[in-house]
């Protein structure tokens, strides 16, 4: 029969600390590039906010795969990178004519109500009168 070990003593301290690993050698070969995104969401968002870009971001987005996939690391960035620039530039120009859309409403209303009650042309008040004759 065997006998258990003794269990650690309070004079010996326990680790928990693992044996340091070996570096690995240095290898010669350059770091493997990573796939750009796609920014398909950047598309999207175009298409929503000011559709005339969507074209060409969805064409953008829509090629960083094939690029990535034949090779061509600097044209799958360069859509990669085009595709999310057009949807933020469309992010700008359909807020720019969300608040320009809002300004002209106020005013338009501002004016409808201001020219409404001076009388000037009796917006929704009787008829003209007839004579009875």
């Amino acid at each position: 029969m065997t006998t258990p070990e003794p269990a650690a003593t309070p004079e010996e301290p326990r680790t928990t600390q693992l044996p340091e690993a070996t570096a690995a050698p240095a290898t010669s070969q350059p770091p493997t590039p990573v796939r750009p995104p796609n920014n398909i969401g950047w598309a999207v968002a175009s298409l929503l906010l000011f559709w005339p870009l969507s074209f060409s971001a969805f064409t953008h987005a829509l090629n960083v795969f094939p690029l990535w996939s034949e090779g061509d690391v600097e044209g799958a960035r360069y859509a990669s990178h085009r595709a999310r620039y057009l949807g933020i530039l469309s992010l700008w120009i359909g807020g720019a004519l969300f608040v320009l859309f809002a300004v002209l409403y106020i005013v338009g209303l501002l004016v409808l109500v201001h020219h409404g009650h001076h009388g000037h042309h009796n917006w929704g008040g009787p008829g003209p009168r007839m004579r009875q004759g």
